[in-house]
């Protein structure tokens, strides 16, 4: 069977997209994959996903000029859509969600293809809100704050199958802490858990992905008892993830899903210029799954040290890696595709 899938821009639409994929190819189907000439899709997309572009550009929060530009692009967009769909005589696709979703999604209907949708967040977004009536299934990252309908299925977001290793051993002094905001790094992170760590006064072992270009001075905030090392971008996040003892960062699906099914809880800081607030409510999720602590941008300093006090003075981190969720991220490429292959026959 071939697979036309559409995931652009970042990395929390990119990677559960491609760990599909993956599934796809392992279970010897055809993938093509619609993206830009500029995202991280780029860079990531192995030789054996065929790569196609489209004119599309994100059109919430931008300014009257860059919406008409939009518009203009989705127009386009869905034309060379269109022709992709039919050249390549695809079975199926799969839209991740984010701005490059709306017009596949609609050539899709167009075309008269099986459309799937994949919804990261606890709040579904904009195109996936569009293309949903479209749709044969919802599939769902996390539970969202909204109806559930018939068609939607709660199966996690893709995530790299991993193993637990050696690092799951929480028996060592001092207490390590995983730090990110991200690829593109927290600005606010950088700046005040360094300090907020200081004020705890013990010893600790912390490793700190400051974003790119954003590694500077970072180091030197840090008091002397505070082993710590500070990379702009590290690799493997998954390795640094079982490293440590529970996580600082935002609140991305892609982030709190590995986490969780890592096993390790998080001290959430959720961006507050994300759209419609998803952050927010991704960090509620793991919060009410008893996964993690929110602090909130405005929230006083002294609250995130008290924060940061109480997960280790009470060693919440051990308690919330023996938290059982219901919801198994390693399999959710799987369940997809079994799920979506069963619409082969109608």
């Amino acid at each position: 069977m071939k697979f036309l899938i559409s995931a652009a821009g970042t990395g929390g639409h990119v990677f559960p997209a491609l760990e599909f994929g993956r599934e796809c190819i392992k279970n010897d189907h055809e993938v093509l994959w619609i993206g830009t000439k500029t995202g991280i899709e780029n860079r990531v997309l192995p030789k054996n996903i065929k790569f196609l572009t489209i004119p599309m550009i994100g059109f919430r929060g931008k300014n009257l000029i860059f919406k008409i530009t939009s518009l203009i692009g989705l127009i386009v967009s869905i034309f060379k859509s269109i022709f992709y769909i039919k050249k390549n005589n695809i079975d199926f696709i799969v839209c991740f969600g984010g701005y490059i979703s709306l017009p596949v999604g609609l050539s899709a209907w167009i075309c008269r293809k099986p459309l799937f949708l994949h919804e990261q967040n606890a709040i579904m977004g904009t195109s996936n809100k569009i293309l949903k009536r479209f749709s044969k299934i919802v599939f769902l990252g996390f539970s969202i704050n909204e109806p559930i309908s018939k068609k939607t299925m709660l199966v996690g977001n893709p995530i790299k199958k991993l193993e637990l290793s050696s690092f799951t051993n929480h028996n060592h002094d001092p207490v390590r802490i995983y730090i990110t905001g991200g690829s593109q790094g927290s600005e606010f992170i950088n700046k005040n858990v360094p300090i907020a760590l200081n004020q705890l006064n013990i010893p600790l072992e912390v490793k700190h992905q400051s974003g790119n270009g954003k590694s500077l001075g970072i180091k030197e905030l840090y008091s002397s008892n505070i082993s710590i090392e500070v990379e702009e971008f590290y690799n493997s996040p998954h390795e640094l993830i079982l490293w440590s003892d529970f996580i600082i960062s935002r609140a991305g699906a892609l982030s709190l899903s590995e986490a969780i099914s890592l096993k390790r809880g998080s001290l959430m800081i959720p961006l507050p210029s994300a759209i419609d607030n998803h952050q927010l409510l991704n960090a509620k999720y793991i919060s009410d799954l008893d996964m993690g602590l929110i602090h909130t941008e405005l929230e006083s300093f002294k609250s995130l040290s008290q924060k940061l006090k109480h997960i280790i003075k009470k060693k919440l981190y051990l308690k919330w890696t023996k938290t059982e969720t219901n919801l198994d991220h390693f399999q959710a490429a799987a369940t997809m595709l079994s799920s979506i292959l069963k619409f082969k026959n109608i």
